[in-house]
């Protein structure tokens, strides 16, 4: 590795292998970092990381498992000599209505979207730390903010968990050089949304629910997480940016 490479700072992205994770791995890839790959399905996080080429490296992990995050952390920090960046993007839905909820599935989606960004965040901070400071931007959603379109009370309650982990966390990691901040999705054309908005007619009712006409593109937010991640948003910390083409407004 060049002198030059050896330089380009270190993000993780989980959850990387498609929707809105590929989007930022791709889009930090292009503005120069290098950028650690963590995603549970291995066929499509090494595809990713191979679009990156020598800026990309693929972990495997389930963030299900707090072992496993924590040894995707520092193997990345292992292999690179350092972190500059965490985006916890990875996430799972089950969509169904609240009753009907079994607490195996309950504990499963909070596991992965709750405990794994706290753990991850957990694990990343003394590497951060050593960098100098670094930035950390969760993913969080509208449905953080109010119910989903579509019954899903769980996801809709892990989001507003990660909202809050935001808020309170940059709190206390802000004089520690670390800025912590979230990014809210819409409704975003990833694999998760459109097996949900499956037929012509949900597609176009979701859409006209949005002032700007039309779903939102995981290009969209990986742009702002960009923008957080970068120095133009030092002095931002606990901001919970929405990036939904308005509908919140509605």
């Amino acid at each position: 590795m060049t002198t030059e490479a050896a330089d380009r700072p270190v993000a993780i992205v989980t959850g990387a292998g498609s929707g809105i994770g590929r989007a930022t791995a791709l889009e930090l890839g292009a503005r120069g970092h290098r950028v650690a790959v963590l995603d549970r399905d291995t066929e499509r996080g090494e595809h990713v990381a191979a679009e990156l080429g020598d800026r990309g490296r693929f972990v495997a992990v389930d963030m299900a498992d707090p072992d496993e995050v924590r040894a995707a952390v520092d193997a990345v920090a292992g292999a690179w000599g350092r972190i500059d960046a965490l985006v916890n993007n990875a996430g799972i839905a089950i969509a169904k209505p609240f009753l009907e909820y079994t607490e195996a599935e309950v504990r499963r989606v909070l596991d992965v979207n709750v405990v794994g960004a706290f753990v991850a965040q957990q694990a990343v901070v003394p590497h951060l730390l050593r960098a100098g400071g670094g930035r950390i931007v969760n993913v969080a959603s509208t449905a953080a903010f109010v119910s989903s379109s579509t019954p899903e009370s769980v996801y809709d309650m892990s989001k507003a968990a990660i909202r809050q982990l935001t808020v309170s966390s940059a709190v206390e990691l802000a004089p520690l050089g670390i800025n912590v901040n979230a990014v809210a999705p819409g409704t975003i054309a990833t694999e998760l949304t459109l097996a949900v908005l499956d037929t012509p007619a949900a597609m176009e009712k979701a859409s006209a629910k949005i002032p700007a006409r039309r779903l939102g593109r995981p290009e969209d937010i990986a742009a702002a997480i960009a923008f957080l991640l970068s120095d133009a948003a030092d002095y931002v910390h606990g901001h919970v940016l929405v990036v939904d083409g308005g509908w919140l407004l509605e």
